[in-house]
């Protein structure tokens, strides 16, 4: 699989190393952004927030997509 965000800007062809969460393009170790999610894990009738957060990976269109949330 190749990068998506790459081939769709430059035209050549970088193997990826990462799927985006959100839509499934894959991505390069240039166009990946890691970020922090918290994990919410059932606890009875409430739910419990994990101590250390977990990694996700997007794309740049996706992440910019959350942060105008």
């Amino acid at each position: 699989m190749d990068c998506y965000e790459r081939l769709a800007s430059l035209g050549t062809a970088r193997t990826a190393v990462a799927v985006c969460r959100e839509c499934g393009v894959g991505l390069c170790s240039r166009h990946l952004h890691v970020e922090q999610h918290e994990m919410h894990l059932a606890a009875g009738l409430s739910k419990s927030t994990a101590r250390l957060p977990a990694r996700r990976v997007v794309c740049p269109a996706c992440a910019k997509a959350e942060r105008s949330r």
